[in-house]
């Protein structure tokens, strides 16, 4: 037995301080609900559980991103369904307006309501917003420059590699029509008996409307041959991020826009303009063809050529501008050589003007009944009784036609060949003549007035026409269009550092719709309306067709990311949550042990005493 040193009393005593800490762990990990409190407890277990932790955190943040972004497509598609109400209505206008049997009065106030559309559809293209960013202005659309300012670019598809592509050489044209629409008033001049005897003409302007459009000069595959593929990509390696166009890209031009495309989702949408990029040290070289011709006011009768060098972006532009006049006749009454009469439905007269709108003085009128070069084969119809029988069984091909105005009356000259149906025998070339068909008077005369071609006109479209020249195929001197892969909505839907999606949404505006200039207020220019509508309809059905598959990838991503959060926090609770009962378990045996170790420290402190017993 020992005084100084109560070893016993040391034993129970560290007893019970470890039975002690034991129940503290327990009543902390009970009170809080965690297995680990502290990098103590388990080391390994809260490095793994503050890792799956953040990834919860991300991943939550990531799911209301993904919604956010949901939320966004699903404004946009509510705003593109008003536009599609909108653009239907356009049609149901359009498709009005085309009926003969509206006024003029009429088509008016059809062109006020599509006026207002067309300015509605702006509005909501400009204003339609999600959280202060504007949807459906072109700011989350692919972004791509060109550089040439005449050139725009319009949009491109995720298909599109970044770089720059080439085009060697782009051609196009900038057209401004003026078309007067003319009615020709009768007035009956009557005798003294009440008979009419003549007729006089007068011609009337209806209407004046103003037309601009662009063309692109790709006959013979022209712009295709002068897009930079890999066969030629030698010659444009000193460009900055090279790309070549991929071999077996097609050309097509759809309104004012030229649209490249090739497989695996490559389309590339460009558009041009007017805009001459004009560099302040460089002077612009003029013209004249054919030199010296000029007109009243002093302009050439043909054309004006002028070149520019644009020194701050590279690229000369050539531009030529030229004037034309086509005249539009319908309902046109001859007399054939057989005696009898014909209508001619509608023939055009193409001109060569100068800017006053003067014939060139050595030019001739090309005569078409559809479109330029066609030959007039609209006379076979209009003439198809003369040739049933005067060449039974035949098909005729019309090989030209021109008009003599300075006869009284005017003669129409038409040529034509026939071919046997059955033997395929090809005839020789015939020519007719044709006379402007002359009213007899109710005296039984010809009119004293005769009819002159003047009293079908319908229409006169005076058209300025500028050509447009962008590059020479060379590497300094060539359009290149930089492809930046950069614009669209950048949606963070996953956890991890380039877990996105790219929410790309195209301007939507009049202009890339191609409706801001539509015409309803003529039935001619009504009938071409419907077609634009349609093609703006479809367009924006594919807008929104694409937004639809953002939505339900979205959605789907949605889905995802809740089910592997809910993974995840499975497994962080597993490393990280108590198991009340298991830990109830052991706080109840500590508990008594620590009852335990008390009591049998109370005893051991008394075990000194007894040594007192001994010393009495």
């Amino acid at each position: 037995m020992r005084i100084n040193y109560n070893v016993s009393s040391i034993i129970a005593r560290n007893a019970l301080n470890n039975n002690d800490r034991r129940v503290a762990a327990s009543t902390q990990r009970l009170s809080s609900g965690y297995k680990i409190n502290s990098a103590a407890d388990n080391a390994a277990g809260l490095a793994i559980a503050r890792r799956m932790n953040a990834q919860i955190k991300s991943l939550q943040q990531a799911n209301q991103s993904a919604n956010d972004g949901l939320s966004a497509l699903n404004t946009a598609d509510g705003a593109m369904a008003e536009m599609h109400d909108i653009l239907q209505r356009m049609n149901e206008l359009a498709i009005q307006s085309a009926n003969g049997t509206n006024s003029e009065s009429d088509r008016e106030m059809i062109q006020t309501e599509i006026d207002q559309l067309v300015g509605e559809i702006d509005r909501i293209a400009n204003t339609t917003e999600f959280n202060a960013q504007k949807l459906l202005n072109g700011n989350f659309a692919y972004k791509a420059y060109a550089n040439i300012d005449n050139v725009k670019v319009m949009s491109y598809t995720e298909g599109v590699a970044t770089g720059t592509y080439v085009i060697g050489q782009l051609k196009y044209y900038h057209y401004e029509d003026m078309t007067t629409r003319y009615t020709t008033d009768e007035t009956k001049i009557k005798d003294s008996e009440g008979k009419v005897v003549n007729v006089t003409y007068a011609s009337t302007k209806v209407q004046v409307t103003e037309n601009e459009r662009y063309e692109v000069n790709n006959e013979e595959d022209l712009l295709f041959k002068n897009l930079v593929t890999s066969s030629v990509a030698s010659d444009y390696a000193s460009i900055s991020q090279f790309k070549a166009f991929p071999d077996g890209s097609k050309v097509t031009v759809e309104d004012d826009n030229i649209v490249i495309k090739s497989q695996g989702d490559f389309e590339i949408k460009i558009s041009v303009n007017d805009r001459t990029p004009i560099d302040t040290k460089d002077n612009p070289t003029v013209k004249n063809d054919p030199p010296g011709a000029t007109g009243a006011k002093g302009d050439p009768l043909i054309s004006t050529t002028t070149s520019y060098r644009n020194s701050a972006t590279g690229g000369t532009v050539v531009t030529t501008t030229s004037y034309s006049s086509v005249k539009n006749y319908r309902n046109i009454a001859v007399k054939g050589p057989d005696g009898k009469r014909y209508n001619i439905g509608e023939l055009n007269f193409f001109t060569n003007v100068n800017s006053d709108g003067e014939a060139v003085a050595d030019g001739k009128a090309e005569i078409y009944t559809d479109y330029r070069g066609d030959n007039c084969k609209g006379l076979k119809d209009d003439f198809v009784e003369y040739f049933k029988e005067n060449n039974p069984g035949c098909s005729i091909e019309i090989t030209g036609v021109t008009f003599d105005g300075t006869s009284n009356p005017g003669e129409f000259t038409v040529k034509y060949i026939p071919t046997d149906g059955k033997t395929g025998n090809v005839g020789a070339e015939t020519e007719l003549k044709f006379s402007l068909y002359q009213d007899t008077n109710e005296v039984g005369a010809v009119m004293q007035n005769q009819k002159t071609l003047n009293e079908y006109l319908y229409t006169e479209t005076l058209t300025t026409r500028t050509e447009y020249t962008i590059g020479n195929n060379s590497a300094d001197d060539c359009l290149k269009i930089d492809v930046t892969g950069m614009g669209p909505m950048i949606v963070q839907v996953g956890a991890n550092s380039g877990q996105y999606m790219e929410l790309e949404i195209p301007a939507l505006n009049t202009v890339n719709l191609g409706v801001d200039d539509l015409d309803v207020s003529t039935e001619e220019s009504a009938r071409l309306s419907i077609d634009v509508v349609g093609k703006a309809i479809n367009q924006l059905s594919a807008v929104r067709s694409k937004i639809g598959a953002y939505s339900n990838r979205l959605e789907h991503t949605i889905t995802n990311l809740d089910s592997t959060e809910e993974n995840i926090t499975a497994s962080y609770s597993r490393i990280m949550d108590v198991d009340i009962a298991t830990e109830m378990t052991e706080y109840s045996t500590v508990q008594i042990l620590v009852q335990a170790s008390t009591s049998m420290l109370a005893q051991a402190n008394e075990r000194p005493q007894q040594v007192l017993q001994l010393l009495q």
